[in-house]
């Protein structure tokens, strides 16, 4: 089964930062926004100021789905890709969903409780608090 025809990937990250997630790549190459839903912050970073807003999810208001989807094989590495890079870097998770059987991956709009998280990050704790995506604009999700 393919991971693209199933899962829906929703980027915390993206909506609590000043960045965008533009870019996801799987062994290759792929353009900004090819397989991503294009988010409303795509030219200015901003971020979603309400965590009651359905745009927590995509950073959407029109849920429009991606020009192409990625077919993604089981055990393949997934990276995703920041714009700008991250420099101020704080607490950032990513998280999927599985589409629901007779929904397309294009359409679905990712309502409910059906999301759960794939990767988190947090500090490293020493002299002072360091981030490991810092400076960082891909990110290793899945292998």
């Amino acid at each position: 089964m393919l991971a693209s025809a199933v899962l829906a990937l929703g980027v915390a990250a993206c909506v609590s930062g000043h960045y965008t997630l533009p870019k996801i790549l799987v062994g290759g190459g792929g353009g900004d926004w090819q397989y991503v839903r294009k988010a409303d912050n795509w030219q200015n970073n901003g971020f979603v100021g309400n965590v009651n807003s359905e745009q927590i999810r995509c950073f959407q208001s029109s849920h429009q789905g991606a020009p192409g989807v990625l077919e993604v094989a089981a055990g393949s590495t997934v990276t995703y890709g920041a714009s700008p890079n991250v420099y101020h870097p704080g607490p950032m998770s990513f998280y999927l969903a599985r589409v629901p059987d007779g929904e397309n991956v294009s359409a679905w709009k990712g309502e409910g409780a059906v999301w759960f998280k794939i990767y988190h990050e947090q500090p490293n704790f020493g002299g002072q608090l360091t981030w490991p995506s810092n400076g960082s604009y891909l990110f290793d999700l899945l292998n």
